[in-house]
C-alpha cells in the first residue's frame, strides 16, 4: 500500500525550522500519526456490518478488531506529539517553569540536543499538559482536541471507549465477546431420563454442602449451583470466605463484535478530523525554502487498503 508522504515531496532536511519551535520532529509525527491511522483503517476494512454465526469468521474480525483498537488509541497519542513538539510544550513543565504543578510536571528534566531528549519527550506528553498549555496561549487547537477527549476518551455514559478497551488489552491481554462465547451444556438425569437443560430451556438451582476433609461431620459451607441457558457455580464458606462465579467470567463485560466496530469506526472518522484541525494549523506555520513551495504536502490520510490483500501473502495451514 503505497500513500502519499509528507517525506516524499519535501524531505526533512528541506524544512527551516522556525526559531523557537521544532518543525521537522512536528513532520515525522504528522507521518506517524497519520500511518498508524492508516493502519487501524486497513483492520476495520477486513470488518463488515453483516451478522455471522461462522465462529472462524467471528475469530478473524476480533484479531483485526484487536489491532484496529490498538493503532486507533495510539494514533490520538501520536496526534498530540505534534503539537507537543512543534510548540515545544514540554519545556512548560520543566522545573522552574510557569505551567509546571505538582500533578503535571515531567518525570526528567528535558532538554533539547541532549542525549535521548527526543525519546524523554515523548514519554511525558499527555493530553492533561497538552490541553493545560493550549489553554494557556488561548490556542483554539484545545476546544478541538477537548471535544474530541470528551465524546471518545472519557466515558460519559459509554460502557466502553477506544481508550478503556485499549487498556483492558494493556492490563488484561484479553477481550470477551459474546460472538465466541459457547454457553456450557448442563444434563440432568430425572427418572432415568436425560436432559439437556440448554436444549429444553429448562433452569434448575440447588445447593450442595461443603465439610471438612479431615472431619466429614463439620459443615464449612456451601456450593450453590444454578443453570438458566448457562451454568454458575458460587463457592460460599461459612468463615465469610465467598468465590462468586461472575468474579472469574466476567460475562456482564462480554462485548460484541459490532458494538465495539461502530465504535472504532466513529473514533476514526472522527480522528480525521481532529488530524485536518492540527494539519490546517500547524502544517501551514512549517517554512520552506523559497524552491520548494510547489506541489501539495497534505498526507492521504484516506488510503485505500484495499489495494493490499492479506490473502494473497497469508494462509492458514
Amino acid at each position: 500500500m503505497k500513500n502519499l508522504r509528507f517525506d516524499d515531496l519535501y524531505p526533512p532536511e528541506y524544512y527551516m525550522d522556525v526559531p523557537g519551535n521544532d518543525g521537522r520532529i512536528a513532520i515525522k509525527k504528522f507521518n506517524d500519526a497519520r500511518d498508524t491511522m492508516g493502519f487501524a483503517q486497513f483492520s476495520l476494512s477486513y470488518i463488515s456490518d453483516d451478522l455471522s454465526d461462522e465462529a472462524g469468521k467471528n475469530f478473524a474480525k476480533i484479531i483485526h478488531l484487536r489491532h484496529a483498537i490498538e493503532d486507533l488509541n495510539n494514533s490520538f497519542d501520536l496526534l498530540l506529539q505534534i503539537p507537543w513538539f512543534y510548540y515545544r510544550i514540554w519545556a512548560e513543565f520543566n522545573r522552574g517553569a510557569l505551567l509546571r504543578t505538582r500533578k503535571l510536571k515531567n518525570k526528567y528534566e528535558i532538554n533539547r540536543n541532549t542525549q535521548n531528549w527526543v525519546f524523554l519527550a515523548e514519554r511525558d506528553c499527555s493530553i492533561e499538559k497538552v490541553m493545560t498549555y493550549l489553554k494557556s496561549v488561548s490556542n483554539p487547537l484545545e476546544k478541538k482536541i477537548n471535544d474530541f477527549s470528551d465524546e471518545y476518551i472519557k466515558r460519559k455514559g459509554k460502557r466502553f471507549t477506544v481508550r478503556s478497551l485499549c487498556n483492558t488489552l494493556k492490563h488484561n491481554h484479553a477481550l470477551s465477546f459474546v460472538e465466541l462465547y459457547e454457553p456450557y451444556d448442563f444434563n440432568l438425569n430425572i427418572n432415568g431420563q436425560n436432559i439437556d437443560l440448554k436444549q429444553s430451556g429448562f433452569s434448575v438451582q440447588f445447593e450442595q454442602r461443603i465439610f471438612k476433609k479431615d472431619n466429614p461431620g463439620v459443615e464449612v459451607g456451601k456450593i450453590k449451583i444454578s443453570y438458566n441457558k448457562d451454568l454458575s457455580v458460587d463457592y460460599e464458606y461459612n468463615q465469610g470466605e465467598h468465590f462468586h462465579h461472575e468474579d472469574s467470567m466476567n460475562a456482564n463485560q462480554q462485548l460484541k463484535i459490532q458494538e465495539v466496530y461502530k465504535e472504532c469506526s466513529d473514533y476514526f472518522d472522527a480522528l480525521v478530523e481532529l488530524f485536518e484541525e492540527v494539519y490546517n494549523q500547524i502544517y501551514p506555520q512549517i517554512e520552506l525554502l523559497p524552491s520548494l513551495m510547489s506541489g501539495n504536502g497534505k498526507p492521504n490520510i484516506k488510503p485505500s487498503p484495499k489495494s493490499v490483500s492479506m490473502d494473497t501473502y497469508f494462509t492458514v495451514v
